[in-house]
């Protein structure tokens, strides 16, 4: 007895001649349903009653029944139980709505990051404008606080004396002074901009939260803010998740290795990943090989995060750092370069060039 099923029904069948069957209900609802288990690869109610009395099955899907074989079920159309094509159409149509509206934490996290990243160019501008507006009043205030201290003081009150007071600053300002008019423009700046950094800040807690929560692995490897520009970068956390290592390693690099391919320059090393501490802290002679230890994580990280629920994060992170630390002691001096001679190289007709 073989197993098969149709979008319209399941069937027990022993050669040609069907000896059972379950056919679904005739409503586009059901159908969808069924359907969409299906491709998710779930096996129904329906499949696991006749199942039991099954010796083989027509697909991988129901390999956890029994054992698969080939099987030609051509035979078994939906018109001999009265169902048509329409009924498919609709079914198909209802479901092929629903996946455009799935959730994909991929898809979330890439706008996030987009959003967040947009908001530091825009935070770092404002914060500049600030500096060199407000500067021309109080100019000793930049070196003592930073930027987003600098513009919630401002915000909070423009005035010099206030200001001096909550940082705690005696001496007298060498700045011009200005009229109360200028101060309160420029108080309506700092305002937009603290508001800014506290739409930055929050879009970066949600970044990490969601993270934490999608992805537990790549970020406890690469970070909650790489790891989610990593996922844009890549297009998703299912491409991310099929990317080899040398591609993941140079995500965020593709200009420098388009103009390696077009005029032999030295190609880039390592991509977005060089903003990882153990990257950008590292001897420029060891960034590459600890950039390729990191890919390899990360690239690990994204399968275990897509394709299963599991938290190796501990695991990966211990690695990784073991082997960090075996480039460090391996590799402690720079390379040596080879001496250059006064001579100049002849070419293969001896001819000096």
């Amino acid at each position: 007895m073989i197993l098969v099923t149709k979008w319209f029904g399941t069937f027990l069948c022993d050669r040609e001649k069907i000896t059972d069957m379950r056919l679904f209900p005739k409503d586009v609802e059901s159908i969808a349903d069924r359907m969409g288990r299906i491709r998710r690869g779930e096996i129904l109610e329906e499949e696991l009653e006749l199942g039991k009395r099954a010796s083989s099955v027509a697909e991988k899907r129901l390999g956890r029944i029994s054992g698969v074989t080939a099987f030609d079920s051509s035979f078994i159309r939906p018109e001999k139980f009265g169902y048509d094509k329409e009924l498919l159409r609709q079914a198909s149509m209802k479901l092929a709505r629903e996946s455009l509206v799935e959730e994909d934490p991929g898809a979330y996290i890439s706008e996030q990051i987009r959003a967040y990243d947009d908001l530091i160019g825009t935070c770092n501008l404002m914060s500049e404008r600030l500096r060199e507006w407000y500067g021309l009043h109080f100019p000793e205030l930049e070196k003592r606080v930073d930027d987003r201290k600098y513009v919630e003081l401002i915000a909070a009150n423009p005035s010099r004396e206030i200001i001096s007071q909550e940082v705690g600053m005696e001496e007298e300002s060498a700045g011009a002074e200005m009229t109360e008019e200028d101060l309160q423009t420029i108080r309506a700046l700092a305002i937009s901009a603290s508001e800014m950094f506290r739409a930055r800040s929050a879009i970066e807690s949600s970044i990490q939260s969601k993270m934490k929560k999608e992805a537990i692995n790549l970020s406890a490897v690469a970070g909650p803010i790489i790891g989610a520009r990593l996922i844009s970068l890549s297009g998703g956390m299912a491409r991310l998740a099929r990317m080899p290592t040398s591609t993941i390693q140079l995500l965020g690099a593709e200009k420098a290795m388009f103009r390696h391919l077009k005029d032999g320059s030295r190609p880039p090393k390592h991509g977005i990943i060089f903003q990882h501490p153990n990257v950008h802290k590292a001897p420029y002679w060891q960034r590459g090989k600890i950039a390729r230890t990191l890919a390899g994580r990360i690239s690990l990280a994204a399968k275990a995060d897509f394709y299963s629920d599991r938290d190796l994060s501990s695991e990966l992170v211990a690695y990784m750092d073991r082997r960090i630390e075996e480039i460090r002691k391996r590799y402690p001096n720079p390379p040596k370069r080879e001496a250059r001679s006064g001579k100049k190289r002849r070419s293969k007709g001896g001819k000096r060039r």
